[in-house]
């Protein structure tokens, strides 16, 4: 219990950080590499680097925004919040481009009640299924390369619309916005206007959502713990889910 808050089980809502795991084209990989060992030094010890937007990550304003904070200022971490889940996995089968509309949002309200000012409004869209399959995780589209070596091919995954962005986090107050996907916003969106609109608002953006299926529409919590990163554009974040 926190906070007078009762649960019956908790749910880990963060993938395993490890080497291949998907990330996006152009960010560093996850590499890790032996320090020391046990037959030579007494111990195990590993360095490990990787993008601070690879896994599942909070997005900083300072990522988008000139003059934006970093992620350690972008909110009061550790960060418990209501969690809305609206379930988007059968339309998602069927158009891995769909994305999250106002009506969808209304559609969650007309069956769950109005949104929870100050919560975490999350898609599932059953993509973190696809965790182990980083290509398909990511949308790439080879059939659809038209250009010469060395272009990247287009990439395809369920997002959100920026008109259902402004409802979630001006309407009605949500304090966050996240998605089982590598990114709220459609991966050919470059100005990347649903991260954009949020942070401003001072909403936190999650992505890369781990283990979704097993969460209500509404009830539950959610505890948000980021990597405290000095200056840092985003980090890997632990998200713990409390399900009563």
């Amino acid at each position: 219990m926190s906070h007078g808050l009762t649960f019956t089980r908790l749910a880990d809502l963060s993938h395993p950080i490890g080497a291949g795991m998907p990330r996006w084209p152009g960010d560093p990989p996850v590499t890790f590499l032996e320090m020391a060992c046990r037959e030579e030094d007494g111990y195990d010890l590993r360095a490990f680097a990787m993008g601070e937007h690879s896994g599942t990550h909070v997005n900083a304003p300072g990522s988008f925004l000139a003059d934006g904070a970093d992620v350690r200022a972008a909110a009061p971490w550790p960060l418990l919040l209501p969690l809305a889940v609206l379930d988007l996995r059968t339309r998602a089968a069927a158009d891995p481009g769909t994305r999250c509309a106002p009506d969808d949002v209304l559609a969650w309200e007309a069956a769950n009640g109005r949104v929870p000012r100050g919560c975490l409004f999350v898609c599932n869209t059953g993509w973190h299924r696809l965790w182990n399959e980083p290509e398909r995780f990511m949308g790439i589209q080879w059939g659809a390369l038209r250009a010469g070596p060395g272009t990247a091919p287009p990439m395809r995954f369920p997002s959100f619309t920026p008109d259902a962005v402004h409802l979630l986090v001006h309407a009605r107050g949500a304090r966050g916005i996240g998605i089982d996907t590598h990114g709220v916003d459609a991966p050919d969106d470059g100005e990347f206007l649903c991260n954009r609109m949020a942070l401003a608002a001072g909403a936190v953006v999650v992505e890369c959502l781990a283990a979704l299926d097993g969460l209500p529409a509404a009830g539950a919590h959610v505890l948000l713990a980021p990597l405290p990163l000095r200056g840092g554009t985003g980090a890997p974040v632990m998200v713990t889910a409390f399900i009563p």
